[in-house]
Order: structure tokens, then C-alpha cells, then sequence
């Protein structure tokens, strides 16, 4: 930005970014928002300052970490409460019937429809997120997010296998509801974050940055290995050599897959990922490691959302919802 004459422009428009959004939710309760990339190709999470910043406000704060557990819940894990010295107290995933289904092999078109026995072929999936997470020694509540479309049936079955994982699961319909529908998710979560637990990360930070990797790979992706010609090896070498090997690893992949394969659904396993290209965030402080064919540039919508937003005669926001 120097060389550009730039840095002082730059620094007059971060001054106020770099202070937290305070903002009202639709049942007037507080909401801090700052930051919040996407957790396929970034960090998935809001920032430190955001974070401790509702801490210091109130009893219990909830936060989000993007797409699934493998992607933003391991970053938010090893990467944000690593650096911002933060213990979460308790874990909710969040699932639904359909998604469910569709790693159970059930087509886009289809997930209307009954099937038990793809809802149970699908849970293989979210088993192996409860598994990932109690790895890193936290208490976990399933949230059933319910469509209309879900059956009785369908959620009866997700809530018995979770069950035979000692795991509770807990209907959610927020959505019509709004907070009075997630009042029984709400008190599981403050019975969980009232007990002690024994958080810990998947790496130390002192390994060398490939086996940073490979704990990834094969902890959370459940890959066999990790394949990393020798510039990529080199280029790692390089970054610890100039003193950022204690840097945490963001991996970008696709969200689709625990594989690099956005068609491999299900628990896949017998599977390698393969790293595409490495990148120094030294500002960050982590090591962005691309892997598979992934576009690290978001994808946004040909027509934007604000296209829809306007005021109406009596002056009544329409288009947000």
C-alpha cells in the first residue's frame, strides 16, 4: 500500500474497522457482527476482538464457525482459540434431514420425499463430526434444523442414532418460531457449558508445518496421506526458516466433502489430499495451504441481494427477508 501512496487513506478506513458492529437481533437481543470469511477458503470465523468483546458483556456467547465441523469448527478451533488464548465450553452442530440425506445418496430433487434408510446411511457423515470435535475434548449437542418437509419418522431415526452415540440431538424450529423455538437447544447448551471439559488442539505448534497438515489430514479428513510435490515442501521449508513455522494451518478445500472430491459424500475414506499451492498470511499468522480444485475467491450471486432492498411508500424496509 506504500508504494502505492496508499497507507494513509487505508489506515483512516480501517481506524473504525477495526472497532466491533453492535447491532440489535429481530427479538431485540444483542449481536456483535466483525469479520466472518468464508471457512472453505479462510479462517470460517469472526474475529478475536468480536469474540472477547461479548465475553466481556455477557454470561454465555454463541458464535458461529462456518460450513461443517471439519472446515470451521477445526479453524475456529486451532487456529482462532489458539491465538486468541479462548477455551470454548461446549459445541453444537448443526444438522439437517435433508443434507443428511443427501449423503446418504439421495438426489437434489428427492429430499422431499421419506427415506429412513438414507437419513441413517447419511448420519456416517455427521458421526464423523461428532467424532472430529470430541477430539479436541469438548461436549457436542446435536441441532436437528427442521424443515417442513422433515417427518416424524425421519427425525426420530437422526435423534436415535445420535443417542447410540451418547449424543443428544434436539429439534430446532427457530426458523417459524423464532427464539421460543429453540428454548430446549438453549438450556442443553448452558447444562454443557457448565461442566468442565478437556479442550485441547490437534497439533502443537512446534511440528513442522507439513505434519501440521497431515494431523488435519488424517484427524479430521480421515485421509491416508497427504501429497506435496517438492516445491511446495520447499516453499514450507522456506516459511520456517524465516520464522513462521509456529504459524497454525489454514486449509482451503472444498466444503462439499471431508475428501477434495466435492462428490466423495458420506465418511469417505481410502482417499489423499493432495496441497495445490502454499501461501504465507503473515499478517494473520497462519499458512493457507490450498488443496483440490478450489477457487479462493468467494462465490456471490449474479444478481446481488441488495437489488431486492428498498423503502416502500410508507417508508417500511421491504427485501431484507
Amino acid at each position: 500500500a506504500k508504494d502505492l501512496n496508499a497507507h494513509g487513506p487505508m489506515t483512516v478506513l480501517l481506524k473504525e474497522a477495526l472497532m466491533p458492529n453492535l447491532v440489535q437481533t429481530l427479538e431485540n437481543n444483542p449481536a456483535i457482527i466483525h469479520g466472518g470469511p468464508f471457512a472453505n477458503i479462510a479462517h470460517g470465523c469472526n474475529s478475536i476482538i468480536a469474540t472477547k468483546t461479548s465475553l466481556n458483556l455477557s454470561d454465555y456467547v454463541v458464535t458461529e464457525a462456518g460450513f461443517g465441523a471439519d472446515l470451521g469448527a477445526e479453524k475456529f478451533l486451532d487456529i482462532k482459540c489458539r491465538k486468541g488464548n479462548l477455551v470454548p465450553s461446549a459445541v453444537v452442530l448443526v444438522a439437517t434431514i435433508r443434507a443428511l440425506k443427501m449423503h446418504g445418496g439421495v438426489n437434489k430433487k428427492d429430499l422431499q420425499t421419506e427415506n429412513i434408510d438414507a437419513v441413517i446411511k447419511g448420519t456416517s457423515n455427521l458421526k464423523r463430526h461428532i467424532e472430529n470435535i470430541q477430539k479436541f475434548g469438548l461436549p457436542i449437542v446435536v441441532a436437528i434444523n427442521q424443515f417442513v418437509a422433515d417427518t416424524d419418522k425421519e427425525i426420530q431415526t437422526l435423534k436415535e442414532n445420535c443417542k447410540k452415540l451418547n449424543i443428544d440431538a434436539i429439534t430446532c424450529e427457530h426458523w417459524a418460531k423464532g427464539g421460543n423455538g429453540t428454548v430446549n437447544l438453549a438450556n442443553k447448551v448452558v447444562e454443557l457449558a457448565d461442566q468442565e471439559n478437556s479442550f485441547k488442539f490437534i497439533y502443537e505448534e512446534n511440528i513442522p508445518l507439513i505434519d501440521k497438515v497431515k494431523n488435519i489430514a488424517k484427524e479430521i479428513y480421515r485421509a491416508d496421506d497427504v501429497i506435496a510435490d517438492k516445491k511446495i515442501l520447499d516453499q514450507l521449508s522456506k516459511f520456517e526458516e524465516a520464522g513462521y513455522g509456529k504459524f497454525p494451518i489454514c486449509i482451503a478445500k472444498t466444503q462439499y466433502s471431508f475428501s477434495t472430491d466435492p462428490n466423495n459424500k458420506g465418511a469417505p475414506t481410502n482417499h489423499t489430499i493432495p496441497i495445490r499451492e502454499v501461501r504465507l498470511s503473515s499478517g494473520a499468522e497462519f499458512i493457507v495451504v490450498i488443496c483440490g480444485e478450489i477457487m479462493t475467491m468467494p462465490g456471490l450471486p449474479s444478481v446481488p441481494a441488495a437489488d431486492s432492498i428498498r423503502l416502500n411508500s410508507q417508508g417500511e424496509i421491504e427485501g431484507l427477508f
